[in-house]
């Protein structure tokens, strides 16, 4: 009885009330437009960007919760570039913005009844914003109603629109049946260049400092097609809250609007970068830096001569290397390059640049290259101005200044020093000081670690002069960080292919000029296949230097801290080069001249070739590297395009015997074909010397003994692995032949196509050094020139290939060639000098001259 009583008394929990409906607000967003806002859309907006995967983002968070968009400054022509797209991308349109009316924006007849009606109390406003996030509706919010010049407090405080209807949302928030999320929004305006020189440069590029109304709708149509809209990374305010409770409300929504104000902030600076200054303006400053002023003055007492005239002297200097960003030159180059690159190439593939963006929003950064062809420097910067980056300032030789490109390049960031100038003290201090205040004004950079082009494809030994100067004016603590960023620029085809044969073979360099830019005219009637520009992971130098800055900066100058420096930046910069090789990508070409050049015989069969690049990809799957679509696509047809692509250009011949096709490479061509075999050459040397070790019947125990030998040889061919990750990486690779069946036990199958695809991989490195020692060896008459005894060993290979002591034409390189007397010298065997009034290297006899016979013993081994 008790129990039928209970049921039937027990009161039934209410059902969740509805939260009540809030009218349309005068500020919502529209989906239909009357026609003075379709003709702004038209104009100004139809061509604003965005990324697809942030408009995914935005949906997938849609569907998990309620959306709140933040914008910086509050502008009713921001909010209509917003709506637009918005509609544009299918994503959700705000149901409410404090201080803005979308009224104009309406079809007549709304606009009409809209306009009858009283404008909403700012207390109707705080009421609509809560009770639209508690119903789960998207609104805006402005951080700021307006910039504020100055400090003035009243002013600021009156600006601070933001802070004041977030805390409706997070108060909405906490009794909201769904999650709600904070997501950023800024707009990128213009090109990525701000310079501070004209009002009429001030009015195009620099509206974010001051938002009127006029100037940014004027902006937008200058800029039509150069806006993106940039959507940041979502803040839960649930768990931000969560995070801070302990703090109170206010000292949260404090919190809370400070992180959205940094993230607009630098969203912003990354397009805009440091203001763009007049090359006097930079003179001045750079040449009254007083370290500068002290030289000059002690130079003009040592010389006996005014000190304005070492002064003039400095501002030469200055004036040489400069850079100097020019609109109408960024422009010309711009236009040039929009019109040169479609035609030489099929298309432009980049990967990893989102994290290069992340760093520039805190720290400034230095790209650095690789360094494969003239289009190198054209590419980077285009690159940054069609993602709307700040574009950045490049260390270019000299050479490169030569009329009339010399301007265009100094117009578009590029800035021109000499080769070397340890000797000239005043040029010395002008560069570093110059450097220096790129480095603290926080201008992106970009150098290349190599120097100059590599004519092998490989990565050239760094040239560490660049990266010394960065490192020496980073520790004077002019920066909290700085990021060096990695690249790998690949190219299907390389336009200079030609012109680096040459060179490689013994021509003499042709100097840049303009002659030589109209006689390369002749590229634009070829194709190249795809770009690829590969960013690496970047390195903070203040987590590379570690507590060494400290000590530094603060014994600058001290023998032993100097050595521990030289040899922090030596290490420095070969990971850098780890770094590129690591996030180079693997073409079809790449893998194809591998292949052919990597046979046994000068040509070899069909079957052969195809059996050999699928091992190849196989090698370069294990090691994760990035394969190019081209690569992918051939992999699945046996080669046929990648083929048909090589014979077009005269690097490969098809004949036919009675067996089927045979693939001949003519000796002439493998030096071509020998440069986009070096693209990815890195990914294969350890394999490589594994297989020479197994097939020479080296036990295990001393592998890596065998191994170190000849990666110590090949020093000035590759960046050396870590060698504390060395047996770990042998120990991989010996496994992964062993799952193959390229090994039993300690012995390799030499019938394996993995056995047969790398054993001949490094035999022209080989067959060089090899000539190289029996030349230097050979030689009787000291001292001499080394372009005579390079001569001497160019005609040594020759020689031996004719008696079938080498195979490999490809290795008669000057360049190889130097790399190997570089590493005698190393080793004692040989020895450098100059004579006085000569600019050639000499080469002599070393103090180990003696001992060159063990070592051709060994290369012969």
């Amino acid at each position: 009885m008790n129990t039928e009583m209970g049921a039937s008394s027990a009161v039934e929990p209410p059902l969740p009330s509805e939260p009540p409906r809030v009218p349309e607000q005068r500020s919502a967003m529209r989906e239909r437009f009357g026609v003075v806002a379709r003709l702004l859309i038209r104009l100004a907006f139809a061509h604003v960007r965005i990324r697809p995967e942030l408009a995914e983002r935005v949906r997938q968070l849609a569907s998990q919760g309620t959306i709140i968009y933040v914008m910086r400054y509050r502008s009713a022509i921001d909010y209509l570039l917003v709506n637009a797209v918005l509609v544009r991308e299918g994503l959700p349109l705000a149901r409410f913005a404090p201080g803005v009316s979308t009224v104009w924006w309406r079809p007549f007849g709304e606009m009409l009844r809209w306009l009858l009606r009283a404008a909403p109390s700012r207390r109707a406003e705080h009421a609509a914003c809560a009770g639209l996030v508690t119903a789960g509706e998207p609104v805006l919010l402005f951080m700021r109603s307006h910039a504020v010049a100055g400090r003035r407090r009243r002013a600021l405080a009156a600006a601070r629109l933001g802070p004041q209807f977030l805390r409706d949302v997070v108060r909405a928030a906490g009794t909201a049946s769904r999650p709600v999320f904070l997501v950023p929004i800024a707009i990128c305006r213009g090109s990525g260049f701000r310079r501070r020189e004209s009002r009429f440069a001030t009015l195009l590029y620099s509206v974010q400092e001051a938002p009127g109304e006029a100037k940014r709708l004027f902006t937008y149509l200058w800029n039509a097609g150069q806006t993106q809209l940039t959507l940041g990374r979502e803040i839960a305010v649930g768990r931000f809250v969560e995070d801070h409770r302990r703090e109170g409300e206010e000292r949260t929504v404090r919190r809370l609007a400070r992180a959205l104000q940094i993230f607009l902030y630098r969203e912003e600076r990354v397009v805009q970068g440091p203001a763009l200054l007049p090359r006097r303006v930079i003179r001045e400053q750079v040449l009254r830096d007083p370290e500068l002023a002290r030289l000059t003055r002690r130079l003009a007492a040592e010389r006996a001569v005014p000190r304005r005239t070492v002064q003039k002297e400095a501002r030469g200097y200055f004036d040489e290397m400069a850079a100097n960003f020019n609109g109408l030159y960024f422009g010309v180059l711009e236009f040039l390059f929009n019109r040169i690159f479609p035609r030489v190439f099929s298309g432009l593939e980049i990967v990893g640049l989102e994290r290069v963006i992340e760093c520039m929003k805190e720290h400034p950064v230095v790209l650095v290259p690789c360094h494969r062809s003239h289009f190198d420097y054209l590419i980077l910067t285009y690159i940054f101005h069609t993602n709307y980056l700040s574009p950045p300032h490049i260390a270019a030789g000299i050479n490169l200044s030569f009329w009339p490109m010399g301007p265009l390049f100094r117009g578009a960031g590029a800035y021109f020093i000499r080769r070397s100038f340890d000797d000239n003290e005043l040029y010395k201090m002008v560069f570093r000081k110059y450097l220096t205040f790129l480095i603290r004004e926080g201008y992106t950079q970009e150098f290349f670690i190599e120097g100059g082009r590599t004519r092998t494809g490989k990565m050239v030994t760094p040239k560490l002069g660049m990266l010394a100067a960065i490192t020496n004016a980073f520790v004077q603590g002019i920066r909290r960080d700085l990021y060096l960023v990695p690249i790998s620029i690949h190219y299907g085809r390389i336009p200079e292919e030609e012109a680096y044969k040459r060179e490689v073979t013994g021509e003499e360099k042709e100097r840049e000029s303009l002659g030589a830019l109209l006689r390369a005219r002749s590229i634009l009637s070829k194709r190249f296949g795809t770009a690829y520009v590969s960013y690496g992971e970047p390195i903070s130098l203040t987590d590379a230097l570690g507590p060494q800055r400290e000590r530094f900066q603060q014994e600058i100058g001290q023998p032993e801290v100097e050595e521990d420096k030289r040899r922090f930046i030596q290490r420095l910069g070969f990971r850098i080069l780890r770094e590129v090789n690591a996030v180079a990508v693997a073409g079809a070409t790449s893998v194809s001249a591998t292949a052919l050049l990597g046979a046994r015989r000068a040509a070899c069969r069909l079957s052969e070739f195809e059996t050999a690049a699928h091992a190849l990809v196989a090698l370069l799957r294990v090691q994760g590297a990035h394969l190019t679509a081209s690569l992918v696509r051939n992999e699945g047809t046996g080669f046929r395009e990648g083929l048909s692509w090589l014979e077009g250009g005269g690097l490969v011949t098809r004949l036919t015997d009675s067996d089927g096709t045979v693939l001949h490479v003519p000796p002439e061509k493998r030096v071509n074909l020998d440069f986009y075999k070096n693209n990815t050459i890195h990914f294969f040397v350890l394999p490589s010397l594994l297989t020479r070790a197994l097939t020479a019947g080296v036990s295990l125990g001393a592998l890596r003994e065998h191994v170190v030998w000849w990666l110590d040889l090949y020093r000035w061919e590759f960046p050396l692995p870590d060698r504390e990750t060395l047996s770990a990486e042998l120990g991989r690779w010996l496994s992964y032949y062993r799952e193959r069946g390229a090994v039993s036990g300690d012995t390799a199958n030499p019938e394996h196509v993995i056995i047969q695809v790398t054993a001949g991989l490094l035999e022209n490195v080989r067959e060089n050094y090899l000539v190289a020692a029996r030349t230097v060896a050979a030689q009787k008459e000291w001292p001499i020139k080394q372009s005579d005894l390079t001569t001497r060993m160019r005609r040594q290979f020759a020689t031996s290939l004719l008696l079938a002591e080498v195979h490999k034409p490809e290795a008669s390189s000057v360049v190889t060639f130097g790399n190997a007397l570089s590493r005698l010298a190393e080793l004692g065997h040989v020895e450098f000098s100059r004579r006085r009034g000569s600019r050639e290297r000499f080469v002599e006899r070393g103090p180990t001259f003696d001992r060159l016979p063990e070592l051709i013993r060994q290369l012969w081994a």
